[in-house]
């Protein structure tokens, strides 16, 4: 007789053993990892919601005190026409009131969730555009899609590329000497473009690889520029800066598409 090992239903007992302990360890592994993908949505939801909250409640109290602050200012300014130096102070209130109330706007839109969208991203940079070079006195012509799709992009990067973006506006107003700028926010198969280009004074470029003065640019201006390339390259991007003395200043954002919801 054969040893009960080699007999056929010990074959079949042993096969139906190691397909059922392969089944559940296959069944206990997708449960698992199932079980952490719904603790990492929860975590994320939960994140959100308190994005949610600290951006309403930015808005809400900071807003409103601003506001107030800023209508007090103007108030009373009206009633001392006739004291120039209470007058000059009441300015720079209103001004200083102006400009908290725009960098609480910047930071409830880079906090809510609710913008992490790429719509949003070319929206607020309208927006920006619309605020900055109203009145500058150069002309502005913008070239942005009509329709975009609905790619989320993480808090990061948006802020990231609009503080950029920014520095880059501030740059044309305050230095390029232009009468002129072109800006276009573009969607190709592999990255999202931002483009921004004067007809301005230009500057030797040189300077941006260097810790001294070079190229003319006074430290400041330099620093601001340099910023524009780290901002990119800290979300995966990238800046690229073209300039000529004398031929304007082209300054590039380029961010992989793939980044967007990194």
């Amino acid at each position: 007789l054969p040893h009960f090992w080699q007999t056929a239903w010990f074959r079949v007992l042993s096969l139906s053993g190691t397909v059922l302990l392969t089944s559940g360890g296959v069944w206990y592994g997708t449960r698992r990892r199932m079980r952490r993908k719904l603790e990492l949505l929860e975590r994320q939801r939960a994140i959100e919601r308190e994005r949610t909250r600290i951006a309403k409640d930015i808005h809400d109290d900071l807003g409103a005190s601003l506001t107030r602050i800023n209508l007090l200012s103007q108030s009373a300014r009206r009633s001392m026409d006739d004291e120039p130096q209470t007058v000059k102070n009441l300015d720079q209130i209103c001004t200083t009131a102006r400009q908290l109330t725009r960098a609480m706007d910047e930071i409830v839109w880079a906090v809510d969730p609710q913008h992490d969208t790429l719509d949003s991203l070319a929206s607020y940079l309208g927006k920006l555009i619309h605020e900055l070079m109203g009145d500058s006195g150069i002309r502005c012509r913008l070239d942005f899609p009509v329709q975009l799709p609905a790619w989320p992009v993480t808090a990061e990067v948006r802020h990231n590329l609009f503080l950029a973006f920014k520095e880059a506006l501030h740059n044309v107003i305050k230095h390029s000497q232009a009468t002129e700028v072109q800006i276009s926010f573009a969607l190709e198969p592999a990255a999202v473009v931002v483009n921004l280009t004067d007809n301005g004074c230009g500057f030797d470029p040189g300077g941006l690889t260097k810790t001294v003065l070079t190229g003319g640019l006074p430290r400041p201006r330099l620093n601001g520029l340099v910023n524009m390339r780290k901002r990119l390259e800290e979300i995966g991007g990238r800046c690229e800066i073209q300039s000529e003395r004398g031929r304007g200043t082209h300054i590039t954002f380029i961010l992989p598409a793939k980044k967007t919801a990194a």
